[in-house]
Parts: structure tokens; sequence; C-alpha cells
């Protein structure tokens, strides 16, 4: 299986300050390579075209919080240039969210390898039409508060235009309390899209490990986190994880991906085995064995604890028939270097076939 990819988030939390963005690619970089072994990483921006995105009648309406965020934070496109080349130097996929129109040209034109749909737009018919017309790149479409019917359409809509996407749980809260992660939809989705990969877009509180685990657990091939630095300049929202708070989430998702193993079938390990083996029964004579007879469930019987090199109870199948090579006394373990075994069941198997 691939390597799940982690997504950072830095929606506006580079705070209109392009050295601030920059220092902020550094510092997680730095974290992420500690995890290179377990995960692939991605850095996400945000476009918003202000000039046509917001109303022209709230342009000046600085009271409206997220008017005020949007225009305190908005970055020059030359600035996103540098920080989506200084990502890309640090190893790192970059990712951009597109609100509008406008945003989807140039995301086309800065060459992201991703592009990804915020839940507030994952029905956002204009916008999705320029997106397929536009973009012919990996699309990453995330569901808060999205119903079923309604990402049904939506996965109609990008299949039928072979587009490659994937699905992001996810829920609209900032921060999301624990108990509304609702981590269950995860499964709803699998089952539902079995050929799209699935993900797990968070905002629960950064200091919240669990919820990590729990979700790679459940399969995600994708998990998005909202990260910030802290500064005398700059503070940190509610949401977002400092390095050392996203350092703590790595190590908690790579417990659980240790944890949960491998995808393929388990071998067992030679201490396992070891392990099982002291617990399997042993097989016995019940009565004396002379050499050359066929021995038959009636004249053995099993019992614990077994001894090395003794028939167990587990080569007991229908299809092996023992033959002594040596007198067995009663009561006594029958041996493996005591007996002969026939394998039948690649003969009743042939005959199955032919008939």
């Amino acid at each position: 299986m691939n390597k799940p990819l982690i997504i950072l988030e830095m929606a506006n939390n580079h705070m209109g300050d392009v050295n601030h963005g920059l220092l902020m690619i550094t510092k997680f970089s730095y974290i992420c390579k500690k995890y290179l072994d377990n995960f692939n990483f991605a850095w996400k921006f945000q476009f918003r075209d202000i000039d046509t995105f917001i109303h022209k009648s709230y342009k000046n309406n600085l009271e409206h919080k997220y008017v005020k965020r949007f225009i305190e934070t908005n970055l020059k496109h030359e600035d996103f240039i540098i920080l989506n080349n200084y990502a890309k130097e640090q190893g790192f996929k970059t990712i951009c969210t597109g609100f509008d129109e406008n945003s989807i040209d140039l995301i086309d034109e800065m060459k992201f390898d991703i592009v990804k749909v915020a839940s507030c737009s994952s029905t956002d018919w204009p916008l999705l039409n320029k997106i397929v017309e536009k973009i012919n790149k990996p699309i990453i479409i995330s569901t808060a508060g999205i119903a079923l019917d309604e990402i049904d359409r939506v996965v109609s809509f990008m299949q039928h235009r072979e587009k490659t996407i994937s699905l992001m749980h996810c829920v609209g809260e900032y921060p999301t309390n624990y108990q509304n992660l609702q981590l269950n939809q995860i499964d709803i989705l699998k089952t539902r899209y079995p050929n799209i990969p699935i993900g797990y877009s968070t905002h629960e509180e950064p200091t919240e490990y669990e919820a990590i685990q729990m979700a790679i657990a459940k399969g995600i091939s994708i998990a998005e986190k909202h990260i910030a630095v802290v500064t005398p300049k700059y503070s940190c929202n509610s949401y977002s994880a400092t390095p050392e708070q996203m350092d703590n989430w790595l190590s908690s998702a790579s417990r659980a991906l240790e944890i949960c193993g491998i995808h393929t079938k388990k071998y067992a390990s030679d201490k396992e085995l070891s392990d099982l083996l002291q617990f399997k029964r042993g097989v016995f004579a019940k009565n004396q064995i002379l050499k050359n007879t066929i021995i038959t469930k009636d004249n053995l019987y099993y019992a614990w604890p077994s001894v090395t090199g003794q028939v167990l109870a587990n080569h007991c199948s229908k299809y092996n028939q023992f033959v002594a090579t040596e007198d067995i006394s009663a009561d006594q373990p029958i041996m493996l270097n005591q007996i002969n075994i026939t394998n039948t069941r690649e003969k009743i198997w042939d005959i199955v076939q032919n008939i």
C-alpha cells in the first residue's frame, strides 16, 4: 500500500506575510522529514481572488470577521509563487484550494500537483465546472455538511469526466469537539465508494491525538491538518497545530500505522509460532501400534502438553493418512519420525475437478 498523504493546510495562517509563510514551511519541513518512512507530505494553500470573490458592498466592511481576515491576509500572486516554489524545494507536493473561477486559472498557471475542493464548494457547480474544464490534476473533495445523495452526484460528475478524485470525511466546526468527529462516516464512504481513496480532514483541537489513530485504523489514505507558527507578532487559532503539536500528532499517527500492520496476509513470526506451539495438543497411541499399521482415530488420542517432534492434533486432517514405520507403545507420543504421512487431498481434488 502507498504511504498515506499528510496535507499541511496553511490556510490564511501565513498572515499575509510572505516571510512568515516561509518560516512556517521551514519549521514544518523539519518536523515532517522525521516521518518520511511512514508518510508522504503536501503543503496546501488557499486562493481567493479578493476583487471578485468579495461582493463590492462588503469590501470595506471590516466588521465582518472573515472579510477582515481575507483582506488583511491577502498575498500577491508573486508571493504565492515564492511560497509554492519553496515548499517544493523542501520536498512537499503542493496543493491549492480555489474558491472562485479566477483562482482556478491561477492554480493551473502555477502548476500545483493537486487541486482541493473545500466542503463549502463541493456542490458549487459553476466552480466544479471550471475545475473539470481547466484542471487535469488529481482532485481532493471535502464532504462536510453534504448529504450522501449530493456526494453521489459529485462523484458521478467527476467520474463521467474521467477525473481522478479522493473524498475527505470532514466536520465543518472550528474546532470540532471530539464527540462530533463522526469517524464512522469514513466507513460509510469507503463502503459506498470502494474504488475512491478516502481521507480525513481534521479540525479537532490540536492536542487531540487519538482521532488520527482511529482514522488510520479505519484505512484512510489522506489526512489534512491545519497548521500555524506562533511568534511575538502572530498568534495561533484554536484548531491549528504548532510544529510541536504536529510532531506529537505525526508520532501518534505513526504508532497507529505500526499497530495496524501490513495490508497483505500476515505471516507469523518464529516467536509467534513457538509461543503457539507450546499450547497445541499432541497425538498419543491409545494402544500398541504395530509397524506398517495404518493409524486411525480409533487407536490414538489427543492430550496436552506435546513434545518437540510429536505429531500434533493439527496434523490430523481427514486428508492425512498415517502409517507407522515402527512399533509404538500405548500412551506414548507418536513422533513424526515414526510415521509416513500421505496427503490424499490432491487426489480428491483431481477427482472433484474431473467430475
